[in-house]
């Protein structure tokens, strides 16, 4: 079929194996291989992150022609669901109609049975094509057309609202990807002011996301209002969205119900739900506080503050040293050590019922008083970054806690920080405004400001900064 229609790209968005099924045979090689009469050889794969481009060499039996067929293997995207970060997608079609020559045939789109993912796909640029042509787009009208082509294209109403969720980020946002060869020159130019609209780069994208923010705002927090749960919330106007949020299975309320506790999950770029984001103790959610860190493992703990400003805004929640109470938890502190702009300490976690203890990591960030808008120094985040992660990664199943007055306008910069960090990574690319768009699904007070915004870029370049071969990433 492929040399047939004289197609240069397939797009392939299943995995051979998904959910211990075979979803689909293996139709390339690992060098060469004939199937039937025309030989298929593997010329060069390059991985990005969530996609793979294999560049495959097609010849024919009695035929003097050799053709080229670039493979665009989508890997993040899970049957019969919807990928978690879109901007992959959006590249992913990118790259379809680059490599797209137009002496070509048609481009071949493959998932494992050809309709859910790869209507959605297909949808995708045809919409995103209409946008640009027509400048309106009709999801409903297209997918009633690909219907009439092949049956159940769109499959599943996630895939047909996640369209909709694609497109809005696509045409409020745009393309926001770099390489990370680029990041110092793109950071240039995104600070240089536009002098008819006396805006910067830096406001152009964040003003995007502020208007995407407006979505993200109708998240409903029926258990954060509940009247039992009122006095948890530090501010009544930054509560956990009912979908994103951990509970409480150690800090049960009086009817058996799980425990409710002001906090929610944080993706980073490659892994789920690693990260919780919560705000200061106050002192009557104390013992639910060690209850999230004892029932979600969190081995690395974060504090976007200095401890002495505790007493402004909060309650001291570990010992100075020795050993304290909190409910039915015991926290021992065993070891405190100053670092360079943070200062770490190792905490013992018992409770009262469990022969077993959790060690915790709690690093304190020094360089960012109450009364600055920003860090002192990214170098001394990206730190903290690299020590959290290493320590959370030691232990199966455990994750990583963020910690500031209110949960969000400071918690927020650390998360995007681990973000970045593993987009350059994983994928050899930044782009900021996906990762502040991904942070604000779970709360959309997370990085309030243009400048913290821009000290997103900040922190990547200080990422690859800290690496003597900066070259690996050029």
């Amino acid at each position: 079929m492929v040399w047939q229609e004289n197609t240069s790209v397939i797009v392939m968005l299943t995995g051979l194996m998904e959910n211990n099924k075979v979803k689909c045979e293996r139709y390339w090689p690992d060098q060469s291989q004939t199937y039937g009469d025309i030989t298929v050889s593997t010329q060069k794969i390059n991985q990005t992150g969530a996609i793979t481009i294999r560049s495959l060499s097609l010849k024919k039996a009695q035929s003097m022609e050799k053709r080229t067929v670039e493979q665009l293997h989508y890997l993040r995207w899970p049957d019969h669901g919807v990928p978690k970060n879109s901007s992959d997608l959006v590249q992913m079609v990118k790259l379809m109609n680059q490599y797209n020559s137009p002496q070509s045939g048609p481009i071949v789109v493959h998932c494992s049975a050809g309709i859910g993912r790869t209507g959605t796909f297909l949808a995708l640029d045809i919409l995103l094509k209409m946008a640009r042509a027509e400048k309106k787009v009709n999801v409903y009208q297209c997918i009633l057309q690909l219907r009439k082509k092949r049956v159940n294209m769109v499959q599943e109403k996630e895939q047909y609202i996640f369209l909709y969720d694609v497109l809005l980020e696509a045409l409020l946002c745009g393309a926001t990807a770099i390489q990370v060869s680029e990041i110092q020159k793109h950071t240039m130019s995104m600070s240089v002011q536009d002098p008819r609209r006396k805006t910067t780069g830096y406001d152009m994208e964040f003003q995007a996301v502020e208007k995407l923010t407006e979505i993200y705002q109708i998240y409903p927090c029926k258990v954060a209002r509940k009247p039992e749960n009122q006095d948890k919330n530090r501010f009544p106007n930054i509560l956990p969205g009912d979908s994103p949020r951990p509970i409480l299975l150690s800090a049960l309320t009086r009817q058996g119900d799980p425990g409710y506790i002001n906090a929610v999950f944080v993706n980073t770029n490659t892994r789920e739900n690693v990260l919780i984001v919560t705000q200061l103790p106050m002192k009557n959610t104390l013992e639910d506080f060690w209850s999230l860190v004892w029932d979600y493992k969190c081995v690395a703990v974060v504090m976007m503050q200095r401890a002495e400003e505790l007493y402004e805004n909060g309650c001291r929640f570990w010992p100075e040293k020795g050993l304290t109470s909190y409910g039915n938890f015991k926290v021992l502190t065993t070891a405190m050590k100053p670092g360079d702009g943070y200062t770490v300490s190792s905490l013992n976690l018992k409770k009262s019922d469990q022969a077993l203890d959790i060690r915790v990591k709690l690093w304190q960030l020094d360089t960012w008083p109450l009364d600055t808008p920003l860090p002192e120094n990214p170098a001394t985040l990206i730190s903290v970054i690299g020590q959290a992660e290493k320590c959370q990664q030691e232990v199966s199943d455990s994750h990583i806690l963020v910690i500031c007055s209110d949960g969000a306008s400071r918690s927020g910069l650390f998360c995007a920080g681990i973000i970045l960090c593993d987009q350059i990574r994983s994928d050899g690319c930044l782009d900021v405004s996906q990762a502040v768009r991904s942070l604000r699904k779970c709360r959309y007070q997370f990085i309030p400001s243009v400048d913290q915004y821009s000290y997103c870029y900040k922190l990547a370049q200080s990422y690859l900064d800290s690496f003597e071969t900066y070259s690996n990433f050029r």
